[in-house]
């Protein structure tokens, strides 16, 4: 059966978006790839990061806002101190209010006092095992709040960049499908590995079902 102008165009567009978006893709694999063994081996010695952070704590008086509102005095803080990060955990009270400001690897546990207007910072630093392994969750999630999303403009582009990478490696999985089924006849083995993917992805989701 003659090959149409269209499936021509579809299959050549098919090849060329899965090699460029492969190679785009290629080092975020490996970076997940990495850091998703550290999740899975965080006993491993190299590996071993809580152990070996830096922890350093500093006192500052900064200038608080009329209106001790909690939104307007961690923006203040954190002005004022020149930090930027994502904000989580926070908890106030009538005399103060806490707050943690992180980035991949590097965290700040802020305390503002507003009795007397100082800020008490306790910054903990991880090595490069804990930047990776960090950078793995790192998507703003709250957990007190669920509802509420990142707040930080680098932590939103991260997300967006996950959620591109996971588009990406859906279409790679589906154009790797496409090219194979036109030389099905010269790779006979394909529909057994494929087969054998399929029962494996399935019987992990079943056991999700039965938890």
């Amino acid at each position: 059966m003659p090959t149409t102008p269209l499936a021509k165009a579809l299959n050549y567009w098919n090849r060329k978006l899965h090699i460029h978006i492969g190679l785009f893709l290629l080092f975020f694999i490996w970076l997940f790839a990495c850091s998703g063994l550290l999740l899975n081996h965080s006993s491993w010695k190299f590996a071993s990061f809580w152990e070996e952070r830096e922890q350093t704590t500093t006192l500052t008086r900064i200038q608080l806002p009329a209106p001790l509102d909690s939104a307007l005095v961690i923006r203040q803080v954190v002005r004022q101190l020149g930090i930027a990060g994502e904000v989580s955990e926070i908890k106030m009270t009538l005399d103060s209010v806490d707050f943690r400001v992180t980035v991949p690897g590097y965290g700040r546990n802020l305390h503002v006092d507003f009795r007397n207007g100082l800020c008490t910072q306790k910054a903990f630093r991880f090595n490069l095992w804990g930047k990776l392994r960090t950078l793995h969750t790192f998507n703003g999630a709250n957990k007190t709040h669920p509802e509420s999303g990142p707040n930080w403009w680098v932590t939103t582009t991260w997300v967006l960049a996950m959620d591109g990478i996971a588009l990406g490696l859906l279409f790679l999985c589906v154009s790797s499908w496409v090219m194979w089924y036109k030389v099905r006849r010269e790779f006979g083995w394909g529909a057994l590995v494929l087969g054998l993917g399929l029962l494996g992805a399935g019987y992990f989701v079943f056991l999700l079902r039965m938890v």
